[in-house]
């Protein structure tokens, strides 16, 4: 291998790694404060927290699709932007 094509495949394992390198870094100061801080709930474990149901989490209610005779009413009246298209504020 000469100097350049060598020098190529550095670069490109420098680009493949590096990122992931960092944010592995970040995760892992982020979890170091964590623990140093001493929050209100001890760290745990990922595997544990995936058992548990998620806290703060719950179902919501949606509406249903508004009804084929609502939706035909609201497709007939015209949009408001067509009829004031060309007017400038000055």
């Amino acid at each position: 291998m000469d100097r350049s094509s060598l020098l190529g495949v550095v670069v490109v394992l420098v680009a493949v790694f590096l990122p992931n390198l960092m944010l592995v870094v970040v995760l892992a100061l982020a979890r170091y404060e964590e623990r140093m801080l001493g929050g209100s709930e001890p760290v745990e474990e990922p595997r544990q927290q995936l058992r548990q149901e998620p806290r703060g989490r719950h179902l919501v209610a949606v509406p249903d699709l508004p009804s084929a005779e609502t939706a035909a009413r609201h497709k007939a009246r015209p949009h408001r932007s067509t009829t004031a298209r060309g007017r400038h504020a000055a």
